[in-house]
């Protein structure tokens, strides 16, 4: 008989966890607070690295009439998207993935 060729890649655990996050910030709210927005998040990021130097913000681009912030923390994500909405109310959501230490932060506020 001859040998059995069996493919067992989709049984394997995940060789590297997906790290960091991604902060989505919409609304029109940001159309006359947006550079306070800006700041705050770019505060938060200099204070994290700070104490942690491997957390920091590695991007802020606009997207989508808004701003894509992407962390390399998750921690930090879920900390900007708590601050915003502390500092502005707003929607938040959280998004997690399974088995990852990787988060989507959506924050947006209108009016």
């Amino acid at each position: 008989m001859g040998a059995i060729n069996r493919h067992y890649e989709g049984f394997r655990k995940q060789q590297k966890i997906e790290e960091g996050g991604i902060i989505n910030i919409s609304g029109s709210f940001l159309i006359d607070h947006a550079d306070e927005i800006i700041n705050l998040v770019k505060h938060e990021g200099r204070t994290w690295e700070a104490d942690n130097p491997t957390a920091k913000l590695t991007s802020i681009e606009k997207a989508n009439g808004g701003f894509r912030v992407e962390t390399t923390n998750h921690k930090l994500a879920l900390h900007i998207g708590k601050c915003l909405h502390k500092a502005y109310k707003g929607q938040h959501e959280y998004k997690f993935l399974k088995e990852e230490k990787f988060i989507e932060v959506n924050w947006k506020r209108d009016n």
